[in-house]
């Protein structure tokens, strides 16, 4: 995944602490964290670094493609506007902007940096004798007894994918980001590196390890299902769920409990809307493979029983 590599400089998303201003615009409100910016910097460039030395060594037999490269482009600025946006300030004042950000962690930059195949780019900066000891690293561990696929797991990660999301909305926790900032950035990283092992096992590059085109579209339905049910409660709930949003979103001209409302709302439609979409997607092609194989199948029958020959048998 890569992931672990935005975590060098401890914490990754830091937070000013500072409380905006509602009396000024909110497009005003940026968060210019120079700790997220140095992680984010140093990923894309070890990133770009492996795209290089890939390129130069292998050419056009290069493993990672320009979509690809446009994939992590993209999923890095969904991480700009999660967390130096005003997104990211005015989540701490409102509900409903803190869902768009976890949604855009989750739903957008974890799956389009996952595409990017940043693991096995970023490998590539390295020279040839490091990449070495890093396989053998993994080889020494797996002989020790760590499981070679245990992130791999569909029904592991599709339940560890459930249990953050559901827990991290428990109140004491949602409440403790809220207040500590180091909290919150614990938050934002199991968020984006959960949501990048969910993703992973639909999008892995390498195909022998990727979810079956049934088996995503049945993961990602159950997927919408649960995170359609929290979105639903939130919703519908009739008292407010976080006490700090009580005294802060009056002040930006919204009752605490309309603030929750749209919140649950964003995850009960737009958000879930994703797993639907994308499902919809691998269901599509999964027809259309059908299709064509049953086309290819069908030729090839009419072609033996029209007496022209077919590799691997008689005339």
């Amino acid at each position: 995944m890569g992931m672990g590599t935005l975590a060098l400089a401890s914490p990754l998303f830091a937070h000013t602490g500072a409380l905006p201003d509602p009396g000024r615009p909110w497009w005003t409100h940026w968060n210019p964290d120079a700790l997220i910016i140095a992680n984010l910097f140093f990923f894309v460039a070890c990133y770009v670094s492996g795209i290089r030395h890939m390129r130069a060594q292998r050419g056009a037999d290069a493993p990672v493609r320009p979509l690809q490269v446009w994939a992590f482009g993209a999923g890095i600025g969904c991480l700009i506007v999660a967390l130096l946006s005003p997104v990211d300030v005015l989540a701490g004042e409102l509900l409903w902007v803190h869902m768009v950000q976890h949604m855009t962690l989750m739903n957008l930059a974890a799956p389009l940096v996952v595409l990017g195949a940043p693991a096995r780019t970023i490998l590539w900066a390295f020279p040839p004798s490091v990449r070495g000891r890093i396989g053998r690293w993994r080889q020494l561990a797996e002989r020790r007894g760590l499981p070679r696929y245990m992130f791999w797991q569909p029904l592991f990660l599709w339940a560890l994918y459930a249990f953050v999301l559901w827990v991290w909305h428990l109140p004491v926790l949602y409440e403790a980001a809220l207040r500590h900032a180091w909290v919150h950035d614990v938050q934002h990283l199991i968020f984006f590196g959960v949501s990048g092992l969910f993703w992973r096992v639909m999008f892995d590059p390498i195909g022998r390890l990727r979810l079956s085109q049934g088996g995503a579209v049945l993961y990602l339905f159950a997927t919408s299902l649960h995170a359609t049910m929290l979105g639903v409660f939130m919703a519908l709930a009739p008292r407010v769920w976080y006490e700090t949003y009580a005294t802060r979103a009056p002040a930006w001209g919204m009752a605490a409990l309309q603030d929750q409302q749209l919140a649950g709302y964003i995850m009960w439609m737009p958000a879930c809307m994703i797993y639907a979409l994308v499902a919809a997607i691998v269901f599509a092609r999964w027809l259309q493979e059908g299709a064509d194989k049953s086309e290819t199948e069908t030729q090839v029958v009419a072609a033996g029983g029209a007496g022209v020959p077919i590799e691997g048998k008689g005339p």
